[in-house]
């Protein structure tokens, strides 16, 4: 499928290039940059441009099958009847130079030209006869007679480099007609790296096979990519032809990457390693102590997987597994998850303790799809109940509550002991309560952990009592069931959870000092463990309490460093960040800026699965957003679809009122929108909720 591509992005560099040309010292511009970078495209969008302007334009490209015929670029200018050398040059010159305007001549791939044409472009320079626009391949050989070109006069400079991450969703939102949700944008960017010629071929062919399609009013790209033949067999021309120990080095990276600069010459040839390197195949870089090497662009990797044997694949996979499990640091976290997750689809025999436990290390890494992945693996390898329960807990929190749900069924909970029945039980009401919004069932689930008698095991029954209790807006029974409650006791995901429903009872009810102390507790248990996606709701909570009782600027702290954190977690959590950060700039008046990151955080989280839970908790403050920028139509839509939806958890009805009072003086009807702030602060005062009773007011006057 063929997509208009606009230029984008390179308006900067284009006002330079106009710059230079209109120099009356400078001999031309040389636009040098890696291949499908877009110096073509740029080259051709300032002629049109001069053209407009009144100039004589001409174009001129270079081939390697041209430049091994005498002006084989320039055929066009050339004429039959000049046999002799020098009356063909001269005739060349002529026709290109030849206007009644100024003559800019564009030549692309400038390093592909012979010798004569060569000649015909010092000669244009020489007699100052017209303006040159060359492009040039970085990492090509350019010839001794075209270096010499820009040592007989002034040519500009410009390193043209590969579209930044912002000016890529934009040229994907301009080509497609539509935006595209962030994380599909950060995605495609982060496969192609700004590459525009590889960005085309990979959008171009998701978009014909139904990938990357239009959900709503945004597209999105589901599953993984299909690289086109005509891309693959682009990338392996400049690739080129590898000896066997080089490809070995592209193929182990491309399974394995990064990798020990150490560890790869141990198991492929160093000098192979020195080859690859020199022809640009990977990358090597000093991260902190460690020197590792990567494949230079991700699409490299991408290909020689897709044309490799998969036995091979596979037996490659072993091979780095078991380097990195004789590494010093082998139990390291990460280390203990990339060699599980390796040897999912390797020639090694399945280790149910490694799976277990890399499991565990990828929740706590926030890989959640990764770490389903992994339990999953364990169990079948007869890991036991504990792989169930690791697989559940990151089932849920993906929003996948039904699959969840199957799973925590299937295990055996009468052989349990008492702590692990109570964790079993504590996974399950909460994957109820939270993920399927059955808080009727959750209750039961709780109910029927009745004949616990251990300590540590009714702590944790407490626990999501006290959690249920928030969910059915009972906060003074969620106050009862924590009273006794010791955070730092608790299992990482408990505590995290407790200190997240403390800190939003104590912020609404307005106490501050309480809401700060309890949100501190929860940081320090929940960024050291197995929850850090908790960390992202307690933020959520903390900034809530901080905007509740006016301290705007510390909410707008927290936010901030909570967006910074989150930025590094895969999946939803770097989303919540984004949510957090846009609550924030909503409290602190800078409307545009909250619309732009809540609008990214909705759309996103809701088209993640997350349509009942994140999703609708920020399409909340969204609306306010929206009718606060004038939007109310959009606004209106929007708040009529929260409202057609059902909920039965942790209703939101304060902030809801908030946002119907909103669209409501939007719309004019500003009497009503001051009796529902009316009757929202009424419902607060009487829940104990004097925070929110305050807020309620204020906005009424």
């Amino acid at each position: 499928m063929r997509l208009a591509w606009p230029l984008v992005g390179r308006g900067r560099e284009a006002r330079r290039i106009e710059a230079a040309l209109s120099n009356a010292d400078t001999a031309g511009v040389v636009i040098s940059g890696p291949a499908g970078v877009g110096k073509s495209r740029v080259a051709t969008a300032v002629l049109d441009a001069a053209a407009t302007r009144g100039n004589d334009v001409r174009w001129v490209a270079g081939s390697s099958a041209a430049r091994e015929i005498p002006l084989g670029a320039m055929a066009s200018w050339t004429d039959p009847a000049e046999s002799h050398a020098l009356q063909s040059v001269c005739g060349v010159i002529e026709r290109l130079t030849a206007a009644p305007r100024p003559v800019m001549v564009g030549v692309d791939d400038a390093h592909r030209l012979d010798d004569m044409s060569i000649f015909v472009l010092h000669q244009i320079v020489q007699r100052r006869t017209a303006k040159l626009l060359l492009t040039l391949r970085e990492g090509e050989a350019v010839p001794g007679a075209l270096a010499e070109l820009w040592k007989l006069a002034d040519f500009d400079w410009l390193e043209l480099g590969p579209l930044p991450r912002d000016d890529t969703a934009a040229l994907l939102a301009m080509t497609l007609d539509g935006p595209v949700e962030p994380d599909s944008a950060d995605r495609l960017y982060q496969l192609t790296r700004g590459n525009v010629l590889y960005l085309r071929h990979i959008v171009e062919q998701e978009v014909a096979d139904g990938r990357l399609a239009r959900r709503r009013d945004h597209w999105r790209w589901n599953g993984e990519p299909s690289v086109p033949r005509t891309l693959v067999e682009l990338i392996e021309s400049r690739i080129g032809s590898l000896r066997p120990e080089v490809a070995a080095v592209i193929d182990l990276l491309a399974v394995g990457e990064p990798l020990e600069l150490a560890v790869l010459q141990r198991i492929t040839d160093p000098g192979a390693v020195e080859e690859a390197d020199v022809l640009g195949l990977i990358s090597v870089d000093q991260t902190g102590p460690l020197t590792e090497v990567r494949v230079a662009h991700p699409l490299y990797a991408e290909v020689r997987r897709n044309r490799t044997a998969p036995t091979r694949l596979r037996r490659l996979r072993g091979v780095v597994a078991a380097q990195l499990a004789s590494a010093a640091a082998h139990d390291n976290v990460r280390v203990v998850v990339r060699r599980a997750a390796l040897s999912l689809d390797s020639d090694l025999e399945p280790d149910a303790d490694l799976l277990c436990r890399a499991a565990h290390g990828a929740v706590c890494l926030a890989d959640l799809p990764l770490a389903e992945r992994l339990a999953e693996a364990a169990g079948r390898a007869g890991a036991g109940p504990e792989a169930q329960l690791i697989r559940a807990h990151a089932l849920s929190w993906l929003g996948r509550g039904e699959a969840a749900e199957e799973v925590l069924t299937r295990v055996d909970a009468a052989a349990l002991g008492e702590d692990d029945y109570a964790r079993y039980t504590f996974f399950r009401a909460s994957n109820m309560l939270w993920a399927l919004a059955e808080p009727a069932r959750a209750e039961e689930i709780i109910a029927a952990a009745a004949h616990l008698t251990s300590a540590s095991a009714r702590d944790k029954i407490d626990a999501v009592r006290a959690a249920h209790a928030f969910a059915t807006d009972r906060p003074v029974e969620a106050l009862t069931a924590a009273e006794g409650l010791v955070l730092e006791h608790l299992p990482a995901v408990v505590g995290g959870e407790v200190a997240w429903v403390l800190t939003n009872i104590h912020g609404d009810a307005g106490r501050a000092a309480a809401a700060e102390a309890v949100a501190d507790a929860g940081y320090a248990i929940v960024r050291s463990s197995d929850a850090p996606q908790l960390g992202c709701n307690i933020a959520d909570a903390h900034v809530g309490a901080l905007l509740l009782s006016g301290n705007v600027r510390c909410a707008e702290q927290i936010a901030e460093r909570e967006r910074r954190q989150a930025a590094d977690l895969p999946g939803a959590a770097h989303l919540l960040g984004i949510a957090i950060a846009g609550r924030a700039a909503l409290g602190a008046g800078r409307l545009g800026e909250a619309r732009t990151l809540l609008s990214r955080a909705v759309v996103t989280l809701s088209a993640a699965g997350h349509d009942i839970g994140w999703g609708y908790r920020y399409r909340i403050p969204y609306v306010v957003a929206l009718a606060a920028t004038g939007e109310i139509a959009e606004a209106a839509e929007l708040l009529a679809s929260l409202e057609a939806r059902r909920r039965p958890f942790r209703s939101l009805s304060s902030e809801r009122a908030v946002a119907r009072a909103w669209v409501a003086a939007g719309q004019g009807a500003v009497s009503e929108a001051i009796r529902i702030l009316g009757r929202a602060a009424d419902d607060a005062a009487a829940a104990g909720r004097f925070a929110v009773e305050v807020e309620c007011r204020q906005l009424a006057t």
